[in-house]
């Protein structure tokens, strides 16, 4: 069965991003991969290109397929059976709370041990997201594996403190990484994802 690797954070966090270069590893270490993403516009992937293959599917970055939500998650599930790969790459909209993706896999029979959720943290936007998002924040950090820490050199320590606080308050055993925008996919980052696959 297929690794379920959730990709969820606020729109502008870095998704996009660690995406790119998360499947830039998965495949340099000869993984099947398949993105499942919600929007075309976010990962800056051609629409009128995939218009003109008639269909949902499409491959990108060397082999990687790639596909849109719109049929919804259980038809595009199926669309990729036929490709089988090792690692499903799911990016939900930057609105979504990623417990519902989870649930909804889980509701298709997919074990919640199989589904590593990774909760892009954008420090610099902190004090935004606790008054206008608050609940949302809270619940994509509760149901986080993995809290990456991004743009934490562009804050000060003020706000990191904060930001840890919460995490704390949130989701006190998830593990914590910082990436920066010249690597997102950090050595620390790698041990991590190696694990996964291993287990």
């Amino acid at each position: 069965m297929s690794k379920i690797f959730l990709t969820s954070g606020f729109l502008g966090s870095g998704k996009t991003t660690f995406i790119k270069e998360l499947i830039e590893y998965l495949s340099s270490k000869n993984i099947k991969v398949a993105l499942i993403i919600n929007e075309v516009g976010e990962i800056g992937i051609d629409n009128r290109y995939m218009k003109q293959l008639g269909y949902n599917v499409w491959e990108i970055f060397g082999g990687c397929i790639c596909c849109t939500m719109a049929s919804g998650l259980e038809s595009t599930l199926k669309q990729l059976e036929v490709y089988n790969p090792d690692v499903i790459v799911i990016e939900p909209s930057g609105a979504a709370d990623p417990g519902i993706t989870i649930n909804s896999l889980s509701n298709l029979g997919i074990d919640r041990k199989q589904i590593s959720d990774f909760f892009i943290f954008d420090l610099t936007r902190l004090d935004m997201f606790l008054t206008v998002l608050g609940p949302l924040l809270f619940a994509s950090i509760e149901k986080a594996d993995f809290i990456l820490i991004n743009k934490l050199e562009l804050v000060d320590e003020q706000v990191v403190k904060a930001a840890y606080e919460v995490l704390k308050e949130q989701n006190a055993t998830c593990p914590v990484i910082t990436i920066y925008e010249s690597v997102y996919i950090n050595p620390q980052l790698k041990e991590k994802i190696d694990n996964i696959l291993r287990n």
